[in-house]
């Protein structure tokens, strides 16, 4: 399958962020793991405000489960308060220094497992893994939209530009392609609930809003 060129609809910068890594979509805000400091980060997505800085580990993957963020940071996932950045729980016995990239559906953690190219559907009361989707690149961001599994897949070896890809959540198949323009680096992704698929720039601490297609026949 070929890939579409994605179309960038929207870029917010930050003061003082240089590196963006782990990305979610609470209803209201953009969150997101400032890589290089470890805090965890929202922002308004229509105007770049932000509205809260939290110290907490986070340094790749963030989702939102609609009460909790759950965060990547120092090897573990912790469940954490978004109102105070207090740790209140955690993924039991998961080594979770692999993963790049966090979402939340229907109960389970979704974890892209960069160097290894799987995504992994895991319970998160008990930190074993239910399902192994595999791909063919560096898989970096996770999310989940309108019923659909997305991912982000990081410039590689072979020059191949970074992409967002929709796969079938139960094989891995690839479903829909959008290619990044050259030279952009992807690494988290989330998506808010106005169409559009909010992609983390560790290079620039950009953070760019590229418009969800409709879903390819």
């Amino acid at each position: 399958m070929a890939a579409r060129q994605a179309e960038i609809i929207a870029e917010r910068t930050f003061d003082g962020v240089d590196s963006i890594h782990g990305v979610t979509f609470d209803g209201q805000d953009v969150w997101f793991a400032h890589g290089d400091r470890g805090d965890l980060m929202s922002a308004e997505p229509e105007t770049g405000r932000v509205t809260c800085r939290l110290k907490a580990p986070a340094d790749a993957g963030v989702a939102f489960d609609g009460r909790h963020l759950w965060v990547v940071g120092g090897g573990k996932i912790r469940k954490i308060d978004p109102g105070t950045g207090a740790a209140v729980g955690e993924v039991p016995g998961f080594d979770a220094r692999p993963v790049t990239g966090l979402a939340w559906a229907d109960g389970a953690l979704y974890a892209g497992i960069y160097r290894q190219k799987q995504i992994l559907k895991i319970d998160p009361e008990r930190g074993t893994v239910l399902r192994t989707l595999v791909s063919d690149r560096f898989v970096t961001g996770v999310t989940w939209t309108d019923g659909d599994l997305w991912h982000g897949v990081m410039r590689d070896e072979d020059g191949a530009p970074s992409e967002l890809r929709r796969v079938d959540a139960q094989r891995g198949e690839v479903l829909d392609r959008l290619a990044l323009p050259e030279g952009v680096r992807l690494s988290g992704v989330g998506a808010d609930a106005s169409g559009r698929l909010w992609c983390g720039d560790p290079a620039t601490g950009k953070l760019r809003a590229v418009r969800k297609p409709r879903k390819a026949v």
